[in-house]
């Protein structure tokens, strides 16, 4: 075998928008989003061995870690002893809305992939990714996509431009489950406008997208860590953000900002206050080799 490993960055994602259209009889939710790839990645390095799995994430690791699930999927149709180790080095915050787990499964599907010498098609990738989690097969796409169903539909927009972001994530995480079933007791379903999408995007136009953001999921959200709304009213209002929003199910908030430098001097504030911060930009992949 010519190569037995691979390093590999698993970008985060945040959702420009998130629409909740409905709930299915399995209980999972029916969404509209426009998810988009960003430069804050984990990195992860893939080994083969034999037999045996194993991921090391800190103290996220073990066969509970997404990627060791994945892995566990990529190898189970295959005639196979393979084994791999996997360890994952976290940059991208947990319970932050901002697609951690999912982008180091989709990694690992892809670089596995890549050192057994592609038995599978993206085609067949996607659909094990779509039974791991409703974020990885847009992780596996990366970029700029309309994601529908429970996130695992994909259609591709016009590439985002060059937007900067500050993110900010307060102490407290937010459970995706408890998230929905919060939206569930009076949160009100709505629909995203593709076509509206498509055209800001192609436009360019940054104050276009920043009208344009909107989550169904923040007001549950909030409910459960209202530092959440605390955040995003002071980004809006204090640092002149063209936009701002919860990513996914929270806790993250981000603030579309004018220019890189604005997003440092509002990130500069954050860190002063003690808070996790990151500044970031749009990026056109979801995961990338080392």
């Amino acid at each position: 075998m010519s190569q037995s490993h691979l390093e590999l960055f698993a970008y985060a994602k945040i959702n420009l928008a998130l629409a909740i259209t409905g709930r299915r009889e399995d209980g999972y939710h029916e969404l509209e989003s426009i998810m988009q790839s960003i430069g804050i990645y984990d990195f992860v390095r893939l080994t083969l061995q034999r037999e045996e799995i194993e991921c090391y994430c800190g103290e996220f690791s073990g066969p509970e870690n997404l990627a060791f699930k994945a892995a566990q999927r990529f190898f189970r149709d295959l005639n196979t002893s393979q084994g791999v180790k996997i360890e994952i080095q976290k940059a991208i915050p947990v319970q932050g809305g901002l697609g951690g787990g999912s982008a180091d499964a989709a990694a690992t599907l892809l670089g596995l992939n890549n050192l057994l010498g592609n038995p599978y098609t993206i085609e067949e990738l996607e659909k094990f990714a779509s039974e791991l989690g409703a974020d990885v097969a847009f992780c596996l796409r990366g970029g700029t996509q309309w994601a529908a169903g429970v996130g695992e539909r994909l259609r591709k927009l016009p590439k985002a431009p060059k937007l900067y972001f500050v993110i900010v994530k307060p102490p407290q995480g937010v459970d995706t489950a408890l998230a929905y079933r919060t939206f569930d007791e009076e949160g009100k379903t709505s629909h995203l406008d593709y076509l509206q999408w498509e055209k800001s995007l192609a436009s360019g136009d940054k104050n276009a997208i920043a009208s344009l953001l909107h989550n169904d999921l923040e007001q549950a959200s909030m409910k459960l860590v209202p530092e959440i709304l605390r955040v995003k009213e002071e980004l809006l209002v204090e640092n002149g953000c063209l936009g701002a929003l919860m990513s996914g199910s929270g806790s993250a908030v981000f603030g579309l900002m004018d220019s890189k430098e604005e997003a440092m001097k509002t990130a500069t504030k954050y860190r002063e206050k003690n808070y996790a911060v990151w500044v970031t930009n749009t990026v056109e992949r979801g995961v990338c080799h080392g």
